[in-house]
């Protein structure tokens, strides 16, 4: 019953988005809304903010595929009428992340509130879930009734509660900042977005899961085009708005799902993105006269075309930091890690 109107929302919304790309990278640079791209001889100016892009497609598609919906249903054909409450709370958590990315580019909210506030942009999935039992490795579905913490004068927590609560919205607003993280070059955070929700949606279509994953969709037809503009030579970037409303994506639709543990697999590279950028960091402070440990932004091109990174405390200035690597070629090995374990996550239950 789901995998036609998934589908068709998910083309509605690469229709759209490819319809759309073309104007609004121009209106971009028209407008001067562009940034450098650091690792190109000439220092290109691109077309910024292309998360806008990605969003009003999202956006467009949620509202006028519902609309084609109902009138089929008035034929009596087999399409549901509206979408879900998980895939409107799915919704809302995009909107607040993009929302909060729109900030982060224009005023720098800083590290500290990068953790602390989009906790909250959770809650509104929060409030539409219902407890379940999660699948936990090595000991399989487990019951969280059972698991209840007494508060004096509050009452009793079970462990669904603390799940949904307290563990949920943290799940959301890391894998959030991981993709926010793991960016840097042409292609690399929209291009391993792309692989991540594909890969979240097959699953579920094998599962046959698909009810609550029409925001997906409609996500990964927009994603689609976008990444077909930002990929080596990028013609626009998409800025914390689109990194950030996708990574509140990805991890809201991981939360949906109930593929916790198979979300941590498929983000293993953005972890280890983020462990290796920790350690640069507390080095930098134990450090700081030592020239290896400086923080820096960007790298370097090379007269040939390859990289040269400053250190290799990110996963993406790893590979270049010891092999001669162009741009295009760390991205495709990024892509590749990243498809692995996807892979890996994708026979994991849970």
């Amino acid at each position: 019953m789901w995998e036609l109107p998934i589908a068709v929302t998910l083309l509605f919304s690469l229709a759209i988005t490819g319809l759309a790309a073309p104007w609004f990278i121009r209106k971009m640079r028209e407008k001067n809304q562009t940034v450098k791209d650091y690792y190109k001889p000439d220092k290109t100016q691109l077309a910024n903010n292309g998360g806008i892009l990605t969003l009003f497609a999202v956006f467009t598609t949620i509202i006028v595929v519902p609309l084609v919906f109902r009138i089929l249903f008035k034929f009596e054909m087999d399409f549901p009428r509206e979408f879900t409450e998980l895939d409107t709370a799915i919704l809302m958590v995009i909107l607040l992340y993009a929302f909060y990315g729109v900030l982060d580019d224009y005023i720098d909210v800083g590290r500290a509130s990068k953790i602390l506030l989009p906790l909250m942009f959770a809650y509104p999935l929060v409030i539409a879930l219902s407890g379940w039992s999660p699948w936990v490795p090595f000991v399989g579905e487990t019951s969280l009734e059972a698991f209840n913490i007494g508060i004096p004068g509050l009452g009793t927590l079970s462990g669904s509660m603390i799940l949904r609560y307290a563990i949920i919205p943290i799940y959301i607003m890391v894998v959030a900042n991981l993709k926010n993280m793991h960016s840097g070059f042409n292609g690399l955070q929209s291009g391993s977005a792309l692989i991540i929700l594909s890969f979240i949606l097959l699953k579920s279509w094998i599962d046959s899961n698909l009810e609550n994953m029409y925001t997906i969709a409609a996500l990964i037809g927009a994603q689609a085009v976008f990444f077909w503009y930002n990929k080596y030579p990028s013609k626009i970037l998409e800025g914390n708005i689109g990194s950030l409303a996708v990574g509140g994506a990805i991890g809201a639709a991981l939360v949906v799902q109930h593929y916790l543990f198979a979300g941590v697999v498929m983000l293993i590279p953005h972890i280890i993105n983020f462990l290796m950028y920790v350690y640069w960091r507390l080095m930098n402070k134990r450090h700081p006269e030592d020239p290896k440990y400086t923080i820096a932004k960007f790298g370097k091109v090379r007269e040939d075309g390859t990289l040269e990174v400053p250190n290799r405390f990110t996963l993406k200035w790893l590979l270049p930091y010891y092999f001669r690597m162009t741009e295009k070629q760390v991205v495709y090995s990024m892509y590749i890690m990243t498809l692995a374990f996807c892979v890996l996550g994708f026979f994991v239950p849970g």
